[in-house]
């Protein structure tokens, strides 16, 4: 039985050679035909009362890319006050940004971001009791720890009693009576249970919030957040976000009749939009084996530094060998590929459950100075990479027009932007 190889997402063999000749590698590729598909299929997902979609900003805060949210009609999802100040930047309305952090120092900063209109999502009584202090009388939004969660890895679940994020569900009337104190109204309530998690658990936690609205009679909104799980491998399932939309559609119509209140609903898709829209192009840089028992590695010039989720989640991401000439090889082996940062978690080939080990992956024949595309990069790969470990510079990122062409969105980082803010003391000059 033939063993299949996974193929390019949206990016052409000559797209690849042409990236690399214009623009060099490590560069990251985002595709617009694929962020404004998925950017449609989110904003016509099925609902009671009306739905608003927030980009979620940390999955990747290029400016490009807010911009072309931004002009499909989305608001944002900030998880830091420098998120939403980049977007800010990036020409969005503060009023078009929700901001849910685990930091959040009412300084200057946020609180002039608040006060035009920015939309404060407090995590913990002690942020619900400095919002208060800080703006009396005017709205706000809790997030909800609903007891539980779920996501793609046990890493990734932001809920129950492991988790730090949002409010305990029991302690509604220390939230009330904080409102109470700073005059304060509750319109919003928040869940996020984790990324990639499966939607059942979502529909027990809007279940949970709809009973916490039940006694905040303020609440017009319930915000799913995000962590809607998206199809990269070919072995993952087809996911149909529909479906559970369609469900709290019915959760909300029911909560409806019975109190007389129509809840609107937010969510706030960060992977879902722009996962499948970039890919990462890198090139074989060595190839190495430990022996006829052993393994066969390939290195790339990439790795922690713009990828981390391989080695921090221990996921996988679908990888494409792409031959620097020629037509792609139909002979297929099974190679380990490496990263070429100094340590020896830079892998992108391992298996981290129940036990940690190499997991080589099919791939087209594949020789140095051939490229090895790492597909499902356009979210948590360069927001959250281990950037300038080993004083590797920032990678370049492009974004493919919808008539195919490339436009540069970021340069790549020079040595002198690398060192710019350091400073030598005077006696070792």
């Amino acid at each position: 039985m033939a063993v299949e190889v996974e193929p390019l997402k949206f990016l052409s063999i000559e797209d690849v050679r042409t990236i690399s000749e214009q623009f060099g590698t490590p560069t990251f590729v985002y595709d617009e035909a694929t962020i404004r598909s998925a950017a449609k299929t989110m904003v016509s997902l099925p609902n009671a009362f009306g739905l608003t979609v927030r980009y979620s900003l940390k999955a990747s805060p290029s400016q490009a890319l807010i911009r072309l949210f931004a002009r499909e009609g989305f608001s944002f999802d900030a998880s830091s006050v420098w998120e939403a100040l980049r977007a800010v930047q990036a020409g969005v309305d503060p009023a078009r940004i929700s901001m849910t952090a685990q930091e959040a120092a009412f300084d200057d900063k946020l609180n002039g971001l608040i006060k035009r209109g920015l939309q404060f999502d407090a995590g913990s009584l002690h942020q619900l009791e400095e919002y208060g202090r800080n703006h009396p009388g005017a709205p706000i939004s809790v997030r909800v720890n609903p007891g539980f969660g779920s996501g793609l890895v046990n890493r990734l679940n932001s809920g129950g009693a492991q988790s730090s994020f949002g409010i305990w569900h029991d302690k509604m009337p220390e939230v009330k009576a904080t409102l109470e104190r700073h005059d304060l109204k509750l319109v919003r309530l928040q869940s996020h249970i984790g990324s990639g998690h499966h939607w059942n658990i979502l529909i027990d936690a809007v279940r949970k919030l709809l009973s916490v609205a039940q006694d905040f009679p303020d609440v017009d909104t319930l915000d799913l957040g995000g962590g809607y799980r998206v199809t990269a491998l070919l072995s993952d399932p087809q996911y149909d976000h529909t479906e559970w939309a369609r469900v709290v559609a019915e959760e909300l119509t029911a909560f409806a009749e019975e109190s007389g209140r129509q809840l609107r609903i937010e969510v706030e898709p960060g992977t879902y939009l722009t996962a499948l829209a970039g890919s990462l192009v890198t090139q074989v840089v060595d190839k190495s084996d430990t022996g006829a028992n052993g393994n066969t590695f390939l290195k790339i010039n990439s790795g922690l530094t713009e990828i981390a989720r391989p080695s921090y989640y221990g996921v996988s991401h679908p990888l494409v060998s792409v031959p620097a000439n020629g037509p792609m090889r139909a002979e297929v082996e099974r190679y380990n590929v490496v990263g070429h940062c100094c340590i020896a978690g830079d892998v992108l080939t391992a298996k981290y459950h129940p036990e940690e080990k190499l997991d080589p992956t099919p791939l087209g024949h594949t020789e140095i100075g051939d490229f090895l595309v790492i597909e499902r990069a356009g979210s948590y790969c360069s927001s959250m990479s281990m950037k300038n470990f080993n004083s590797y510079p920032e990678a370049a990122e492009v974004l493919r027009r919808v008539d195919g062409s490339f436009d540069l969105i970021r340069s790549r980082q020079t040595l002198d932007q690398l060192v710019a803010n350091e400073r030598i003391p005077d006696d070792l000059n």
